[in-house]
């Protein structure tokens, strides 16, 4: 008759001390948890709760006693896993590294740090050295100026939340030269969202602007007119008028109808 074996309980965890190394704790009474959990855990002896991920249950000797634990929420683990890093950081002189957003994903035992900086920073090393520290895989990711504004919100100059945070899938490729196509030459303080980057608005009319350019012609271009051909020597695409200058030195203001133009266009013709 084949007999059967026991299963014998284990009497003590495994454990990954967050920001520290690897402990056996033993274990006087049932617990609930499984491999994996993350628990508030304290010792008789100390006062104060560590924060440890469970690896596995074993029967190694020990002189730990586990006095009493809690689950600990994911907010938690997070919280306590950022003042980790800032403190690597600050030790390490790489204070102008900020983060701004945690991302952690228990279940793959993966947590994501955003973060800006002044300069570009690669973290591989860092990230090497925090997995040992933390006990999960940690990844940085860099952002810039127009993506921390997005994260963080805020109202812009029209009084409404900023459109990055508000709708935007995609943050448009704004330079200078977009806002002189519309014709806008103001302060840098009056074009620039919080992100202190040119507004992404100003990309919402600019093809509107770039159609009604073509309508126009080009500063320099000679145009025949009732009084002869004349150089333009300026154009007002809202008003919808043009300045000429003849021969004789005068200078005339004149409409234009950029829908269906009647003057004829006479390019590079010397005056």
């Amino acid at each position: 008759m084949q007999k059967v074996r026991r299963r014998e309980s284990k009497k003590t965890i495994e454990i990954s001390i967050v920001g520290g190394g690897f402990d056996v704790v033993l274990l006087p009474y049932h617990v609930d948890f499984s491999p994996g959990s993350y628990i508030f855990l304290k010792y008789p002896e100390l006062e104060e709760e560590i924060l440890v991920k469970v690896r596995g249950f074993s029967n190694k000797e020990t002189d730990k006693i586990l006095d009493r634990f809690r689950f600990a929420g994911n907010d938690e683990v997070i919280a306590i896993m950022k003042k980790i890093t800032k403190g690597y950081f600050f030790e390490n002189n790489l204070k102008d590294i900020k983060i701004v957003r945690e991302d952690f994903d228990i279940s793959k035992g993966v947590i994501t740090f955003v973060f800006t900086s002044d300069r570009k920073v690669k973290l591989d090393k860092v990230a090497a050295a925090l997995s040992k520290i933390l006990h999960v895989r940690v990844e940085f990711r860099q952002i810039g100026a127009r993506d921390l504004a997005r994260i963080l919100g805020g109202v812009g100059i029209c009084g409404l939340e900023v459109c990055c945070k508000r709708f935007l899938k995609d943050l448009p490729s704004v330079t200078l030269e977009t806002a002189k196509e519309q014709f806008i030459f103001a302060s840098p303080e009056r074009i620039s969202g919080l992100c202190n980057r040119l507004r992404c608005c100003l990309r919402y009319e600019i093809e509107y602007y770039r159609d009604l350019r073509s309508r126009f012609p080009e500063v320099g271009a000679v145009i025949e007119s009732d009084r002869g051909p004349g150089k333009v020597t300026e154009v007002n695409y809202m008003t919808g008028k043009i300045t000429l200058i003849f021969s004789d030195g005068t200078k005339e203001e004149m409409d234009w109808n950029p829908v269906a133009p009647e003057l004829k266009e006479e390019e590079n013709e010397e005056i």
